[in-house]
């Protein structure tokens, strides 16, 4: 089924072809590239590639797609242009892009033989214009633990040198760990130890899309944990943290990740990564359906922005994959959301970009529910007391009580196979719901939690009821974003 009205108005998508996983974002000489796994000929072709798309913006709400511009076409990446992230090079004046080259060699499986991941270095001098591939690291620089999964560099610099993050999983026991490598020059790296989680039992099998968030000069070891939960496990209501399929979270790091990275004193030669995170300490990014794979920026007004992709991978054995049901495009990002830390709370804050809230039409109050049409707005409840539900038409309901929140599709068409998500949240106070014509971002007390979801009704209006006790009750009709497809795939 194919319907266009589906298309987001306030978030990324690709005019036709499939987007993911968010790459290479930064701000470059003034303008914001968000680079994004992009299958420029999927759905409908099960084989596309998979290389890079690229929109580009001056100020986050007017956008332009130039198309693939990192594509499998070199033997370093010829299986696939992987993950990654940007390092601006103030020092050359240059965007360096590095990423994972997807290389399938022999008769492996993939996992345990069969595989080369090769770091890749590409460099820019005005962030569209790119040089030639360089591969930086190879399958002889891991440690021999390693399954031939290791991906999504993410490279910053401290302490005079530069250092790189590595997601990876081991071959003995199928667990997620992250590696680090140093490097002088951002071309020669060194092996500069592992960790992983404490337990015996793996924190799950491969930790991807791993990112370092400095926040009021404290440090967050960011993370994409796969293979959290079974085929029956996320739906279960007393599950309330990691209930995804494949989770995205991060752990606050006492001290700096380059400190504890460098402990691993045995690095290559070690039989295993050292177990030094405690996955109890894990915060999901968003307890929604639809997140997964989140990168952050630091832009030049010093903000960090994390972006994350508003669907999430699934395997044979999982749960009932979320369909979306469009037939010439997929996929979304979700808002570009300003970090901050809450000292008191002690969790990380998301919010949307003070641009998103410059999309604001005349707000409007309303009272018990609010029918909006076209399906793009904004909506805010303050001064919340006690517990409460949110109806979004009769297919989807955020409900709270007892102090847990609980996100519920009513509808399994609209759905199309999410059931339940939650939370515990000890009081609610206020309600912030980003609307778009197949995606909700629901932000609660400030962005301390957020839900996201992607949904699929065929009306072009959506009613919201509310029962909470609450001071006021406003929403604003939305401008749209606007994207000038210069290169459609």
């Amino acid at each position: 089924m194919s319907n266009d009205s589906w298309r987001p108005k306030l978030h990324l998508a690709p005019y036709r072809g499939s987007i993911s996983d968010p790459n290479g974002l930064c701000q470059f000489k003034g303008t914001y590239h968000f680079f994004c796994q992009n299958a420029p000929t999927y759905p409908g072709d099960f084989d596309s590639p998979h290389g890079w798309g690229h929109f580009a913006s001056r100020d986050l709400v007017n956008w332009v797609f130039l198309g693939c511009h990192v594509m499998p076409d070199a033997p370093c990446d010829c299986d696939g242009s992987y993950s990654g992230g940007a390092f601006v090079n103030e020092d050359e004046d240059e965007l360096w892009l590095y990423y994972t080259g997807n290389v399938r060699d022999g008769d492996g499986d993939g996992t345990t033989s069969g595989r080369l991941a090769n770091q890749t270095l590409m460099k820019s001098y005005n962030g569209i214009n790119l040089g030639t591939k360089q591969v930086v690291l190879d399958n002889s620089g891991y440690p021999a633990y390693c399954s031939c999964h290791v991906r999504d560099p993410k490279v910053w610099k401290q302490d005079g040198k530069f250092h790189m993050l590595l997601g990876a999983r081991t071959l003995a026991d199928s667990r997620g760990a992250i590696m680090m490598y140093d490097s002088l020059d951002g071309y020669e790296w060194k092996m500069a130890g592992s960790v992983t989680n404490l337990e015996a039992e793996p924190f799950g099998y491969m930790w991807e899309c791993p990112d370092r968030i400095v926040l009021n000069g404290r440090e967050f070891l960011s993370t994409c944990p796969q293979g959290m939960s079974g085929s029956n496990d996320p739906d279960d209501p007393e599950r309330v943290t990691a209930q995804n399929v494949h989770a995205a979270g991060y752990f606050p790091i006492d001290g700096r990740i380059i400190d504890i990275l460098h402990l691993d004193n045995e690095r290559m030669n070690a039989e295993a990564p050292r177990a030094a995170i405690d996955e109890h300490e894990f915060v999901d990014w968003d307890y929604g359906f639809d997140y997964y794979a989140c990168q952050s920026l630091v832009d030049e007004k010093g903000r960090t922005i994390l972006i994350g992709w508003m669907s999430l991978p699934h395997d044979k054995d999982d749960i009932r994959a979320y369909d979306n049901p469009t037939a010439t495009w997929r996929g979304a990002l979700t808002t570009p959301r300003v970090l901050s830390y809450c000292e008191k709370c002690g969790r990380i804050k998301q919010n949307p970009a003070e641009e998103f809230d410059a999309l604001r039409g005349e707000e409007q109050a309303w009272d018990g529910s609010v029918t909006i049409s076209p399906k793009v707005a904004d909506v805010v409840i303050k001064g919340i007391e006690g517990e409460g539900q949110l109806s979004f038409g009769d297919f989807l309901t955020f409900t709270y009580k007892d102090g847990k929140a609980e996100l519920l599709f009513t509808n399994d068409e609209v759905g199309q196979g999410r059931v339940g998500r939650r939370a515990l949240i000890p009081h609610i106070k206020n309600i912030r719901v980003v609307v778009d014509t197949s995606v909700l971002e629901i932000f609660v007390n400030n962005g301390g939690w957020v839900f996201s979801t992607r949904y699929f009704d065929e009306s072009d209006e959506i009613t919201i009821s509310s029962t909470f006790k609450s001071e006021s009750n406003v929403w604003y009709p939305m401008e749209p974003i606007t994207i000038d497809y210069l290169v459609e795939r």
